[in-house]
């Protein structure tokens, strides 16, 4: 745990070498994982959720990516309960700055996946570039669903960023909640402070601070 301005949060650190953690191969990783059960993540379920993120000065943006190297980051998600790889239903992505293509993904990013989770059918929003010591207040409203009846509406910091309507989950699927420091091994020590995890059945503050 530590104290950042006055807030109770808990570092999430990566040091080199901080890979083939819970599957995580020759990337580097350090999770909390709320389980299903304590996450209510199933069929049919409809929440608000609010969470804050802050990039420390610590914090190392992913290195651009390569046509040959894939680099990414991933700062938290609501993860397919399959565990057999792919992309999470939802996760929040902190992206290299910069890249060789107009089309791939930069800086932070919100993303939406379902269908096939290895070749999945994806909705992003993209935020913009991570910025330092600034909490990031994220909050959702979310039906959990593989049917056409889901959404996904979010806020940061009190702007919302993503209306989304159609399935959620992976059919036969549900998720749960992860806080992470996921990201390609790029040689550097790297932290992210996460905090204020709240679920709620009704609307939670869509301006909710510190």
């Amino acid at each position: 745990m530590v104290n950042v301005a006055g807030v109770k949060a808990v570092r999430l650190h990566t040091e080199p070498g901080d890979n083939n953690v819970n599957g995580s191969g020759t990337h580097e990783r350090n999770d909390l994982i709320l389980n299903q059960s304590r996450t209510d993540g199933y069929e049919g379920r409809v929440h608000w959720w609010a969470h804050s993120v802050l990039f420390p000065d610590d914090y190392v943006d992913p290195p651009q990516s390569t046509q040959s190297t894939w680099n990414f980051g991933l700062v938290a998600d609501f993860h397919d309960t399959s565990d057999a790889g792919g992309q999470a239903s939802f996760q929040v992505m902190a992206m290299p700055r910069t890249a060789i293509f107009s089309d791939w993904p930069t800086g932070l990013n919100l993303q939406v996946n379902h269908g096939n989770q290895f070749s999945p059918t994806k909705h992003t929003v993209h935020i913009g570039p991570v910025v330092r010591n600034v909490w990031y207040n994220f909050v959702y409203h979310v039906k959990w669903t593989s049917g056409s009846d889901g959404y996904f509406d979010a806020w940061v910091n009190g702007v919302q960023v993503m209306t989304y309507r159609g399935p959620t989950l992976y059919a036969g699927q549900g998720v749960y909640l992860k806080l992470a420091n996921y990201h390609s091994a790029f040689g550097q020590a790297s932290s992210v402070v996460h905090t204020r995890v709240i679920r709620s059945n009704g609307p939670l503050d869509v301006f909710a601070g510190h």
